[in-house]
């Protein structure tokens, strides 16, 4: 992969890797050639075989790419995480990020079944997407459970976990039901195994 040295380079990878984003989140990787993200960006091939070696390389750059995407808006509400309430905000976001009308699909976990198998780089890329959103779900939690508001009987961690997984499940039964209630169903599930026992009603 080569580093832009200049702002026009810099702007023409972006241009591909945020073409590359949107075309893989829409379409799926293997239905997305390199031509289509070509003219999509309204870049030259020339210039993407610049930039990347080969197709797993523009993957790569898009895992990167969709794990800012995917934290860049829950960041701040989960650093500033106070109250049940907060999570039930957080919770509600969510579910609202996939009530336009678009097919319910996690940026992140939309790659996973089509890359995670075939590229060891891949999968630990994506690994370390995922390792970094339950960080920040971690981080909030532990002020939670320092105030009384999560349940103190498991570690942070773990219910950032159970959250983690409540959404990337509740939003794949989404995309294959058409609507939204399965992520809300699972979602609620969650926040109340998070809160159980900590005295905060549900």
């Amino acid at each position: 992969m080569t580093t832009p040295s200049t702002d026009r380079g810099r702007s023409s990878r972006a241009r591909i890797v945020d073409a590359a984003c949107d075309l893989f989140y829409e379409r799926g990787v293997a239905a997305t050639g390199l031509n289509d993200v070509v003219s999509a960006s309204g870049t030259g091939k020339g210039q993407l075989y610049h930039y990347f070696q080969d197709k797993p390389d523009l993957v790569l750059a898009v895992v990167h790419a969709q794990v800012e995407r995917t934290m860049q808006p829950q960041q701040s509400p989960l650093d500033q995480m106070r109250h049940a309430d907060d999570l039930r905000a957080w919770a509600n976001q969510a579910v609202l990020a996939h009530s336009g009308g678009q097919p319910a699909r996690c940026p992140l976990g939309a790659l996973v079944s089509e890359v995670a198998d075939h590229h060891d780089g891949l999968r630990h890329a994506l690994d370390e997407g995922f390792t970094r959103w339950r960080s920040v779900l971690t981080i909030g939690l532990t002020r939670l459970q320092q105030r009384g508001i999560a349940r103190t009987d498991r570690e942070a961690d773990d219910l950032a976990e159970v959250l983690l997984c409540a959404y990337e499940g509740g939003v794949l039964m989404s995309e294959v039901r058409g609507h939204t209630a399965p992520l809300r169903l699972a979602l609620d599930a969650a926040l109340e195994v998070v809160l159980e026992g900590s005295g905060v009603p549900g």
